[in-house]
């Protein structure tokens, strides 16, 4: 199993992510990460347990990581020309609201859904914010930000579009690049 760490896009394994949480950078010989995965019958019985020898910023940010789903990946039923497609929430950049249909942006296409958009806002993992009445952003596929005149602030996304958090959002938007960038990633992760 993959999991894409929020700030930087890249994919490791659980035992990497914990190493780098768990370890803060330490070289491997001086901290052993030991993982065990025990299967169980019901989804309700899930539970994670960390042993830690101390506390710091990395190690509340692989608990929050946790306890907010981050970690899995959600699948969306998407329709383009006439054929069904399986998009994966690592690879949407965000969706917009045109009329009662929602677009699913990627790097290379626009696909369709008619899934509502406060039923995408809910389904979709914690890197999903909404930035205006009709997108729904995925904070790990922006490069940089840059505030306007006007009030609003653009979003440069990794594939070079551009979007735009409203006045009403920003707040919400702000307060999560905040915890992000304290919780392991740094300002400099966004170009």
């Amino acid at each position: 199993m993959l999991i894409t760490e929020r700030g930087n896009g890249k994919s490791y394994t659980l035992r990497q992510v914990l190493f780098r949480h768990v370890a803060g950078g330490r070289r491997r010989k001086e901290t052993a990460v030991r993982v065990r995965i025990q299967r169980v019958e019901d989804k309700k019985q899930e539970e994670v347990l960390l042993r830690l020898a101390g506390e710091d910023a990395s190690t509340a940010g692989l608990k929050e990581y946790i306890e907010t789903d981050s970690w899995r990946v959600v699948s969306l039923s998407c329709r383009k020309d006439g054929e069904i497609h399986r998009v994966k929430s690592t690879g949407i950049f965000y969706v917009e609201s045109v009329q009662e249909i929602q677009l699913i942006h990627t790097q290379e296409q626009v696909l369709e859904t008619r899934e509502r958009l406060y039923v995408l806002e809910k389904m979709l993992p914690a890197s999903f914010v909404r930035i205006s009445r009709s997108v729904i952003l995925n904070l790990d596929k922006v490069r940089r930000y840059r505030p306007l005149m006007n009030g609003l602030m653009e979003a440069k996304l990794e594939n070079g579009e551009l979007v735009y958090i409203s006045r009403k959002y920003l707040r919400e938007v702000k307060d999560r690049i905040s915890d992000n960038s304290n919780k392991g990633g740094t300002p400099d992760d966004k170009e």
